[in-house]
């Protein structure tokens, strides 16, 4: 196998605690105060873009109608029917319990403190991405240049700021992968620590892969898309196992057992996520016309229920499961006025128009889920720069091949499969592949222009080896910036003329 590149460790920030040293209020503030500088910076610009006019508009906001009324059917304990798992709902309807959200389910209350979790989950993930590169090449420079990139797009934007799951599914997600490729960090193939390197400690590499195992796993229990980001994890843990391949004589035991928990928890996270989503929904509700007889006999309140029947866990789960399937193929035949095609995806070509309001003077208000052009088309560009770069320097790829291979199979394994699907699509379907390669594309430019730099000090981490290379770097982040400004009303529903929606329309196929 390729040797790895530098981790994340290799950058040489501050001394570590003292091993030794108590757990208690004061290690955690020391902690807190080495985090590196950036990350107070993204943090801070992160909720503000995120949670700014959280509470406009004062409507129940495309999806919001769905995921809104699901979330709030758990109080009413009253069934409902969605195509995609019940954990993403289940968190929502916990939040709505834990912020004493009281809204009836079939009601036009938006419920916005529900949108404070997306929100919140929006904020983190781009300091889960952040992580996501620094385990990859160790660079803080680069690292902040994919996570500010991450910040200014708008497609990811709106999604965070509605009563939606995707923002949590990308989290739990990325933080999956992270976490996964901190445990590789942490293998080794000396027989004498079973399977994990001493520097990071056993049990530590037991708490990541299980760590990677349940966000990966809640992530494919959020939506089905989050497979691809489970998938990954198993891959970089295959890997990893490989790399000590020669030393498997005497680590089987514990690889078995890792095998295991890669495969049980993320099932166990699954199938649990339907058991308390079948017990909190004991009484007839809209979704009832969706189960079989049988089911439909277990509700509370539906013509067919008899106290008598019982149905067991397994039954249900299959009945369920056989419903969904069912749906999505009677989805092939439809279509929407949003929809859009695989291909594509990585242009933006056609964003989601989520919520049209009149306003005052002839202005109305758009909330338009469109990607950030240069993030979008900049990505699309740069990649095709860093891959002529690296056919034509391939000597100066060679210690990256692990990061950059990693992150294009990413892309692929998360994009590809779109293209056996029949039903509607739409744009947030790219979300995943468009990190990925994000990533690949910051730290391929960072190859090129030398910005990986990840044993450099603390105090020489944005420095710069020239001029060129300074005004290079801000300028990325500088123009994708002016874009996000420019395109911020469709962004937040700042109230537009006619004519100011038009001059953003630079696509036909954005209208």
């Amino acid at each position: 196998m390729p040797p790895a590149a530098p981790s994340a460790s290799a950058e040489v920030e501050a001394p570590e605690p003292e091993a030794s040293a108590p757990a208690g209020p004061g290690r955690w503030k020391r902690a807190l105060l080495r985090l590196p500088g950036e990350v107070y910076v993204l943090t801070a610009l992160a909720a503000l873009t995120r949670f700014v006019s959280l509470g406009s508009p004062k409507a129940i906001v495309f999806d919001e109608v769905y995921f809104r009324e699901y979330a709030l059917r758990y109080q009413e304990g009253t069934y409902y029917f969605d195509l995609h798992p019940p954990l993403g709902k289940l968190i929502l309807g916990a939040w709505a319990w834990i912020s004493g959200t009281d809204a009836s389910a079939a009601g036009d209350d938006p419920a916005v403190m529900l949108r404070v979790l997306p929100a919140l989950a929006g904020t983190a993930l781009i300091l889960a991405f952040y992580c996501l590169i620094r385990q990859l090449c160790g660079s803080r420079k680069v690292a902040t240049l994919g996570a500010g990139l991450l910040l200014l797009d708008g497609a990811i934007l709106v999604e965070s700021r509605l009563t939606t799951l995707d923002s949590m599914l990308l989290l739990l997600g990325v933080t999956g992968v992270t976490l996964a490729l901190m445990a590789r960090a942490r293998r080794t193939p000396a027989p004498d620590d079973g399977g994990a390197r001493a520097g990071g400690g056993r049990g530590a590499y037991w708490l990541l892969l299980a760590g990677s195992a349940l966000s990966a796993g809640a992530a494919a229990s959020i939506k089905l898309t989050g497979l691809a980001p489970l998938g990954l994890v198993g891959v970089i843990w295959l890997i990893s196992v490989l790399e000590d391949s020669r030393d498997l004589p005497t680590i089987w035991r514990p690889t078995l057992g890792q095998a295991g928990l890669l495969v049980l928890l993320p099932v166990t996270v699954y199938v649990s996520s339907f058991a308390v989503h079948f017990a909190l929904l004991p009484d007839s509700g809209p979704g009832d016309a969706f189960m079989s007889q049988e089911f439909q006999a277990t509700l509370e309140g539906n013509p067919q229920y008899s106290p008598d029947v019982e149905m067991s866990f397994v039954a249900k789960f299959e009945d369920l499961n056989r419903a969904i399937h069912q749906y999505e193929l009677a989805l092939n035949d439809s279509t929407h006025p949003y929809q859009s095609s695989w291909t594509s995806w990585p242009i933006s070509k056609r964003g989601v128009f989520t919520y049209v309001a009149p306003a005052d003077d002839g202005k109305s208000s758009y909330i338009y889920m469109l990607g950030n052009p240069v993030v979008w088309w900049g990505t699309l560009l740069g990649a095709a720069v860093v891959v002529i770069g690296w056919s034509l320097r391939r000597e100066l790829f060679r210690p990256w091949r692990w990061p950059l291979g990693l992150l294009a199979f990413a892309w692929a394994v998360d994009y590809l499969p779109f293209v056996l699907i029949e039903r509607p699509m739409f744009l947030y379907h790219y979300f995943f592949a468009l990190m990925f390669s994000l990533a690949f594309v910051v730290i391929g430019l960072g190859v090129l222009t030398g910005w990986v730099q990840p044993r450099t000090t603390s105090a020489r981490a944005f420095s710069f080896g020239s001029r060129p290379s300074a005004i290079g770097y801000w300028s990325i982040l500088g123009i994708a910036l002016l874009a996000f400004l420019y395109f911020a009303p469709i962004y937040y529903g700042t109230p537009l003329t006619p004519e100011g929606l038009e001059n953003r329309m630079w696509l036909s196929s954005w209208r």
